[in-house]
């Protein structure tokens, strides 16, 4: 029993030491081209603490991807910028306020700075990418962690987040182990993992009541509701990576509970008005 147990325990390690240290290519977002969007960042993390989040790009571990760059969002447990929510729109001093480091989030997520902005006509985009859970032991088992995965909110670049919030909101979250989007379980627990996944969100963005949202999983239309408002405020933002926080899914969080370390991988990822014209178009798939 002994014998079997050292094995098991080497043999975990040997995997997670196969996908951590892997090829490492960046830890610049904006290595990576993604349409329509001109720029990103690191969200919530202030400059200064930019060298201590846990965002690499990194040559395909997997031997799968359609791409040979991938992207490693890997938030170690306790990890925290101090940027604070909004602080900006807000005009609230930087590091003060709410912040993930005083709110018990885990956040690693690639943001837009907007590139959406949204005017009196309706506007339509397109937005896909691939996406890839490790199987390996221990990641995203823990039933209190359940992150976002992408998120597109709306906000004012002047007047505050406290006027009307950002609503409305489409997300996607990985949720009792499966994938959710719009109420929607669209993969299952049991194709969750090990698997590239693609996903793509064709969203016509107005402030009339003729929006809609689409999501295509894995090329089959998954989400499709139309006829309502999709925009309320002036610009849309766009983040994707990993977001926990203990307010999502009204859990009750054992007292001094923190979001373990995890991974996740995205690859493709971009943004723009056509289909044919995402990059997760442009390659075969797999």
């Amino acid at each position: 029993m002994k014998k079997l147990v050292t094995f098991y325990i080497n043999a975990t390690f040997f995997m997670m030491i196969n996908f951590v240290f892997a090829d490492i290519v960046s830890k610049d977002p904006n290595y990576l081209k993604r349409g329509k969007i001109d720029k990103v960042h690191i969200a919530n993390y202030l400059k200064k603490e930019l060298g201590k989040h846990n965002y690499t790009i990194i040559k395909d571990p997997t031997g799968t991807s359609p791409f040979k760059l991938i992207e490693n969002f890997s938030p170690r447990k306790g990890d925290c910028g101090t940027a604070g929510h909004f602080w900006r729109e807000n005009n609230v001093k930087i590091g003060t306020g709410t912040t993930d480091c005083n709110s018990n989030r885990l956040r690693l997520e690639v943001a837009s700075s907007g590139d959406i902005r949204i005017g009196k006509k309706a506007k339509e985009i397109w937005v896909g990418y691939y996406f890839y859970v490790p199987n390996i032991p221990g990641n995203l088992e823990d039933k209190f962690l359940q992150p976002y995965i992408t998120q597109f909110y709306s906000i004012n670049r002047k007047g505050g987040q406290t006027v009307g919030g950002y609503a409305p909101q489409f997300s996607a979250s990985i949720y009792n182990g499966k994938l959710s989007i719009e109420g929607n379980h669209v993969i299952d627990e049991k194709n969750l993992k090990g698997k590239w996944h693609k996903v793509e969100f064709n969203i016509r963005y107005s402030k009339k009541y003729d929006g809609f949202i689409k999501v295509y999983i894995n090329n089959e239309l998954k989400v499709n509701r139309s006829g309502f408002k999709t925009a309320s405020h002036d610009y849309v933002d766009i983040k994707y990576g990993t977001y926990s926080h203990p307010e999502y899914g009204g859990a009750m969080y054992p007292e001094g509970y923190q979001f373990p370390s995890h991974t996740i991988y995205f690859a493709g990822f971009s943004l723009s008005n056509e289909r044919k014209k995402l990059l997760v178009s442009k390659i075969q798939q797999i």
